[in-house]
């Protein structure tokens, strides 16, 4: 039985190696490629090398792919793709009728935002692999909204969870260490306040190391480039603080290797937040941002994790709520073997074609053709139709010429 497994960026990559394994003991043979997703850098070839796929990874275009039917030649497709790219390859499976493969959606990480607008894009799945409990809820609850099968779903578990991660005796003795995302927080001045607090905790507690791991550096790529990178605005801010801290440093290491020796987790909110809980790791989840729901804090609600930098102080316990961590993280390593076996069986069974109406959640088949009559296919499938039409010069400039007048108005009411 054969499986392609699809990924776009290093972390999908990374759970689509994680997976593999398990279909290869099943007996199947698996092959990997990337999906060409962006014009800009996708991925680097040192994050290749990492991963172990360098020589193993073909790049394809989706349209490509099922196009010339080579598609057809899969019987399982493994599906670690963002949301665009599962979009399109929902179109063209769809044109496919049943000489398709069976359709296996996966997560890399924690739906942290816009979950509802994700679980939408993938209700096209003959099986979607979901978190936990709490995602399957959710998803199964949009789907009766829509009048859909959310039938699917199915609990799967954080599918980083399948790197094990082997705790350092006495981890007591480790580093404090903080796992930077990408957009979270987003914008220059929090993320100025982010290094700031960073450093002044190495400060506060001059006998604890403290390691931060950037989410990304040299020329290594992920889906979302940080608009103001980490590691320039801790050294800035360490200079403005009358130095680098003997006690502070910057780590290029992989999150499992630092999670093994780590006394405790620091993060705003990410995957790795729920790598450490699942290791046994201390963790604090930072709550100086807000309850944004942009910045994902909900997903941590009923944890008990969340402290701000002024509440930090060494060592604490960061033990989750129970409850909340048998409903909110799933462990891949106790539902793999069935997972993997469920979708052996159904990959031997005949393929149903994969209907429009499927993927009414994400929009109506009739809203989906007129928005393709008037801007195309491409557009609605990039969602190019979703950016602000350029004014032309003329439209500008009576737009000023009216501002200029009403604020005149305001000043001339403001005197009298």
């Amino acid at each position: 039985m054969r499986v392609l497994a699809l990924a776009s960026y290093d972390s999908f990559l990374n759970v689509a190696g994680l997976i593999a394994p398990h279909f290869e003991r099943a007996g199947c043979t698996v092959e990997f490629a990337l999906v060409a997703a962006r014009r800009r850098k996708q991925i680097s070839e040192a994050q290749l090398q990492r991963h172990g796929q360098g020589a193993k990874v073909r790049w394809i275009d989706i349209e490509d792919l099922c196009s010339s039917g080579e598609i057809s030649g899969y019987d399982i497709l493994l599906s670690c793709l963002e949301g665009l790219s599962t979009r399109r390859l929902m179109h063209h499976l769809i044109k496919l009728g049943s000489r398709r493969p069976l359709v296996i959606s996966v997560y890399p990480g924690l739906v942290l935002r816009y979950a509802y607008d994700g679980f939408s894009m993938r209700t096209g799945s003959d099986l979607l692999w979901l978190n936990c409990e709490v995602d399957a809820e959710a998803y199964r609850s949009m789907c009766t909204a829509f009048g859909l099968d959310g039938g699917n779903a199915r609990v799967f578990g954080v599918g980083a969870l399948l790197e094990p991660v082997v705790r350092v005796s006495p981890a007591t003795s480790g580093p404090v260490v903080f796992f930077e995302q990408a957009m979270i927080p987003r914008y220059h001045d929090e993320r100025e306040f982010l290094a700031e607090q960073l450093v002044l905790l190495a400060k506060r507690f001059p006998q604890t190391e403290f390691a931060v791991k950037p989410r990304t550096m040299g020329g290594d790529a992920t889906l979302h480039r940080s608009w103001h990178p980490i590691e320039p605005l801790i050294k800035a801010a360490a200079e403005r603080q009358g130095g680098w801290p003997g006690n502070l440093r910057l780590t290029a290491e992989k999150a499992s290797a630092l999670l093994a020796k780590a006394s405790h987790c620091l993060t705003v909110c990410s995957t790795v937040g729920a790598e450490a809980v699942h290791a046994g790791v201390p963790t604090a989840i930072i709550g100086d941002f807000g309850a944004h729901d942009d910045y994902g804090l909900h997903y941590f609600y009923g944890s008990g994790l969340i402290r701000s930098f002024a509440d930090l102080d060494f060592p604490f316990k960061g033990i989750p709520d129970a409850g909340w961590q048998a409903r909110s993280i799933g462990d891949p390593n106790r539902t793999m073997k069935e997972r993997v076996a469920e979708a052996v069986h159904l990959g031997r069974s005949e393929r149903r074609p994969m209907a429009d109406r499927a993927l009414r959640a994400e929009m109506s088949p009739e809203l989906r053709e007129h928005l393709e009559r008037r801007n195309g296919v491409s557009a609605v499938l990039s969602r190019a139709y979703q950016t602000r039409p350029k004014q032309g010069l003329m439209t500008t400039l009576n737009a000023l010429s009216g501002a200029i007048r009403l604020s005149e108005l305001f000043r001339l009411k403001q005197i009298r």
